[in-house]
Parts: C-alpha cells; sequence; structure tokens
C-alpha cells in the first residue's frame, strides 16, 4: 500500500489544483488560498516523488558543465578564449572600444593586459574598465598601418563596428 502511495499519478490533480487557484482568482481569498496550498502540497509531492531523479540529473549537469569546461581550457589557450570573447563597441580610425565580460569577471587582468596592448606598434594608450568590461585602445594610424597585420586587424575592427550599426 506505501509504494501505491509514493507511485501516485500526480500529473491530473496538480493540473486541477493550478487551474483552481487561477479560475479563484478573483472568486474570494479563502477559495483561492485553499487551491493554492493545495497545488503547492501536491508540488512538494511530487518533487518527493522523483527526488532521486532530480539529484541524479543535476549530477549529469555539473559534470557535464565540467566536462565542457575542460574541454574548452584542452582547445584554447586563455587568450584566444579572451580574444574570441570581445566585440566590438565602438571604432573611429585611432580609436577603439572592446568590450568583453572576461575583462569584468577577471580584474586581475587589468595591468598585464594593458601593457601587452601597449606593446604593439602604434598603440598610444590602453585602458581597462574592468567594472564594464571594456577596453579602450587610442593609436596612431599611420604607424600602426605600418604593420600589415595590425593593418587586417584594424580593417576586420572596421568591418565588426560597420556590421554592427
Amino acid at each position: 500500500m506505501q509504494n501505491d502511495w509514493k507511485n501516485l499519478p500526480l500529473g491530473l490533480p496538480m493540473t486541477v489544483a493550478s487551474v483552481g487557484t487561477l479560475a479563484t482568482l478573483f472568486a474570494g481569498k479563502n477559495l483561492h488560498a485553499g487551491f493554492g496550498v493545495v497545488w503547492a502540497a501536491l508540488s512538494f509531492w511530487h518533487g518527493w516523488q522523483h527526488h532521486k531523479k532530480m539529484q541524479a540529473d543535476a549530477g549529469r549537469l555539473k559534470n557535464c558543465c565540467l566536462t565542457a569546461k575542460a574541454d574548452i581550457h584542452a582547445q584554447f589557450t586563455p587568450v584566444q578564449v579572451l580574444v574570441n570573447s570581445f566585440q566590438v563597441d565602438s571604432y573611429v580610425p585611432g580609436r577603439v572600444r572592446l568590450r568583453s565580460s572576461l575583462l569584468a569577471a577577471y580584474p586581475e587582468w587589468r595591468q598585464p593586459l594593458e601593457e601587452y596592448v601597449k606593446s604593439f606598434t602604434g598603440v598610444q594608450t590602453a585602458a581597462i574598465n574592468p567594472l564594464t568590461g571594456s577596453l579602450l585602445i587610442t593609436y596612431d594610424i599611420a604607424q600602426l598601418r605600418q604593420k600589415p597585420k595590425l593593418a587586417v586587424l584594424e580593417d576586420k575592427i572596421a568591418e565588426l563596428a560597420a556590421a554592427r550599426l
């Protein structure tokens, strides 16, 4: 008998309780509260019936996320992950603002990244705002374009900025 109560299908009673709760919204507080209490009780009962499955699902989800995180770290370096996370916020020749949630999540990257960006030919300033996750770069256009790879990078940023409009 105890097993019968444990496996009682609750789909129909939960549906009736939820419809009753909504239907009695304007009928009176006592009736509405009664249906709400029944609905809550049935929901808890239903959760109890499936607690082992929910624990197993939560464990699978956690393992899935950990596996996915490990896969990402195995495939990409932190610099690649950061570069792939950038979005072009604004661009005019000589000035570009990039945004990445990773800059906000890892404020300790601020100084090393600013120094790294400043090391490129033609870059005058590189300033990260860790609160907004933005990187503002100002540069001398003529100097930057002397390096073909940096010129290609600037052209790509210009394309992304134009596509954003």
